[in-house]
């Protein structure tokens, strides 16, 4: 109880700054959009746009056809009037060539508006038609980019970096279904998972208990968890748990990329070779694995939960544009995450024998390792360009928006190499326990 009100507590406070962050940043977008430009496809910029519009949905969505159309009534009549005009012939003919221009840009930002409108309106409320129109519009959107880089080559008014996000955003939207779909069957085997792994739901074997009941006792019962039991299928259980990290963090990331659940899979997994490396009982691997995975599943299931609703967009989504939905997500992750930490200290302790402080020591020495590599990480890919990829790849906030982390780096280092040097000292004063004195006492 204690460690959920912690994690409540914090939660609290971490939503508390967010919101002001959430201000800070809305009180620098601007009021409304040009008529010739495309908005940037961040979430935050489309989600803003979406929410200050929406109570005029249907004039939004029609203004785009109705500008198209006056714009094509000037066009058609520089044309017809250009027989009166020979003795301005070259310049007239430039003026029908901005004119078209003008026509296929506003063609272009009318299937664009249309199809964030329709996509955000679908992720607020579920609307099935929308659902289908933001497809069509999509796909519209998407042949008239092509039509049009082709057409105009490198004066179609885009930068480099806007073509590349808008290709990105079109990337992120077609894989929404796939991602759904992906998304619902890992939290179902998840959630079958902790079921079968209830205490005698599936039958010993062997004199030995199923695997997912390791998972069952290091999520609601630590204390129960020993090294001198045995569990069958343990392989195949931290196999599959494993991949189901690892893939969970390539559905959060939409399918775009794979670099960045590579990374962050790999630094999520550092606490847990660093626990399991340092707890012993040499041939118990698998088990180790199990039992310091199991914390992670609840927090899969949190946030997977909200993409298999409608997406990883409509997580990001919910988080930038509801308060009371920040602030209810924010505490269930922290109260997680501290929970999390309380069952690794638990399992560090039975693993390793030691007292108290021992595995905390542990456990805190691991968050130090991970601090410090993520650290080293970015000081190796540099910050600035580290967190702009990020952003471009996940598409949160508009680039210009983004504040480097290069102030708060050396910081971060000098906390997590105090955390890890205090923590090691910890650990290599706090003796272990004998294994053989342990035993007698389990039994």
């Amino acid at each position: 109880m204690i460690v959920l009100l912690a994690g409540l507590s914090a939660g609290y406070f971490a939503s508390r700054g967010a919101a002001r962050l959430h201000d800070r940043a809305l009180s620098e977008f601007p009021d409304s959009f040009s008529e010739v430009t495309i908005p940037g496809a961040s979430v935050a910029m489309l989600s803003t746009y979406y929410d200050q519009s929406k109570e005029w949905f249907r004039d939004v969505v029609n203004k785009g056809p109705d500008a198209v159309r006056e714009a094509a009534l000037r066009r058609n009549l520089l044309v017809q009037l250009r027989d009166s005009a020979n003795a301005q012939s070259e310049g007239y003919n430039e003026l029908i060539s901005l004119a078209e221009r003008e026509v296929d840009l506003l063609r272009l930002k009318d299937y664009y508006r249309q199809f964030f409108m329709h996509y955000y309106r679908w992720l607020d409320t579920g609307n099935a038609q929308s659902s289908v129109q933001y497809k069509l519009a999509l796909g519209q959107f998407k042949a008239t980019l092509d039509y049009l880089e082709e057409k105009y080559r490198e004066d179609l008014c885009f930068t480099l970096c806007e073509q590349e996000e808008l290709q990105t955003a079109i990337r992120i939207t077609e894989q929404t279904d796939r991602t759904i779909r992906w998304a619902r069957v890992v939290v179902v085997v998840l959630i079958f998972t902790l079921i079968i792994g209830i205490p005698r739901f599936i039958r010993v074997s062997g004199y030995k208990k199923f695997a997912g009941s390791l998972c069952f006792d290091a999520l609601f019962r630590p204390n129960q968890v020993s090294g001198l039991k045995g569990w069958h299928s343990i392989h195949r259980m931290a196999a599959a748990l494993l991949v189901l990290y690892l893939f969970a963090l390539v559905i959060f990331s939409s399918f775009v990329s794979w670099r960045i659940p590579l990374i962050f899979g790999a630094l999520g997994l550092i606490p847990v070779i660093a626990l399991v490396g340092m707890s012993g009982y040499r041939g118990k691997l698998p088990e180790k694995l199990v039992s310091f995975m199991a914390p992670k599943m609840l927090i899969l299931i949190l946030v997977l939960g909200v993409v298999a609703l409608r997406g990883p967009i409509f997580l990001w989504y919910r988080i930038w544009g509801s308060e009371l939905y920040r602030t209810l997500f924010i505490s269930l992750l922290s109260m997680l995450i501290f929970r999390k930490f309380h069952v690794n200290m638990v399992l560090a302790r039975k693993w390793s024998h030691r007292n108290r402080r021992g595995s905390g020591a542990m456990v805190w020495m691991a968050f130090g390792l991970q601090l410090m590599a993520a650290g080293v990480l970015l000081y190796w890919l540099g910050p600035d360009e580290s967190l702009i990829t990020l952003n471009r790849e996940l598409l949160l906030l508009p680039e210009e928006f983004i504040v480097t982390p290069s102030v708060l780096l050396p910081w971060m280092m000098i906390v997590a190499g105090a955390v890890t040097v205090g923590a090691f000292l910890l650990f290599l004063l706090n003796r272990r326990g004998e294994a053989d004195t342990i035993r007698v006492r389990e039994t």
